[in-house]
């Protein structure tokens, strides 16, 4: 049975997707619905997969210090979230605790290698949280493939990654720097093991990201496909759309009612 990982920060305006605001109609506040939402749908995905869920958070002294108000409790704020998308059953078998490490690279590979090593699971992934169109059968899909493959990535713009599965480590040291995809791939490479790819998926931090996100959203619910349920609705009841201009030529914007 594989662990997965998703990588939580409190849900605080500023904090989570800070580039939203300046290049969006969202306000910080809407931006931070926003994260809540995506988050939601992927607790929720692993919850109701064959895997078991671990919400990996960061903790206030990780943070930088504009995001740590007065009273801040990184900690509660993500259990918060976390009771409010799972039903009681679910629950009992969550596991939320605090990441470790210095940097992205650092903390995904001391998660990854504890669980692997210390634990003994049959396999670890993490999952970034801002990847909201990965359903539960695609958690189950990369599950499969782990039984075939060491690792299995999961590639996300601009040479990034959305998950990361493992059966055995790798040398983990700036694996996560830019181009993710590529390093942690040679990673693998060098240890021997083989590697398989998820379908691509954008992770949602940018304008174009967001516009790519609604336009699919609203595009699946008209054809009665699945969606994430927590994001669809977010972007209902904001009223997110993405609006075309005069012309075939013309760049999209996104229009909040």
């Amino acid at each position: 049975m594989t662990v997965v990982a998703v990588l939580v920060d409190p849900p605080r305006d500023g904090l989570v997707l800070p580039d939203l605001p300046a290049e969006t109609p969202l306000s910080a506040a809407e931006a931070t619905r926003l994260y809540e939402a995506m988050v939601s749908d992927l607790l929720l995905a692993v919850a109701e997969s064959g895997g078991d869920l671990l919400v990996n958070y960061r903790s206030d002294d990780q943070l930088p210090d504009e995001h740590v108000p007065a009273g801040a409790d990184a900690e509660a704020e993500v259990r918060a979230l976390v009771a409010d998308v799972l039903d009681d059953d679910q629950l009992e078998d969550v596991r939320v605790e605090v990441q470790v490490g210095s940097s992205r690279s650092a903390r995904v590979g001391n998660t990854v290698t504890h669980l692997l090593e210390t634990e003994g699971v049959q396999s670890a992934a993490v999952l970034e949280p801002d990847a909201p169109t990965l359903l539960r059968k695609d958690v189950d899909s990369a599950a499969m493939k782990l039984r075939r493959s060491e690792v299995v990535l999961g590639p996300a713009d601009d040479g990034d990654i959305y998950f990361a599965g493992f059966t055995e480590p790798v040398d983990f040291e700036n694996a996560l720097s830019a181009p993710a995809l590529e390093n942690l791939n040679a990673r693998a490479v060098d240890a021997g093991h083989d590697v398989d790819f998820l379908p691509g998926r954008r992770r949602v931090e940018s304008a174009g990201a967001l516009r790519t996100l609604v336009s699919e959203l609203r595009a699946r619910r008209a054809a009665s496909r699945l969606v994430p349920a927590y994001t669809t609705a977010l972007v209902e009841d904001l009223g997110l759309r993405v609006e075309g201009g005069d012309g075939d030529s013309s760049e999209p914007t996104l229009t909040l009612e």
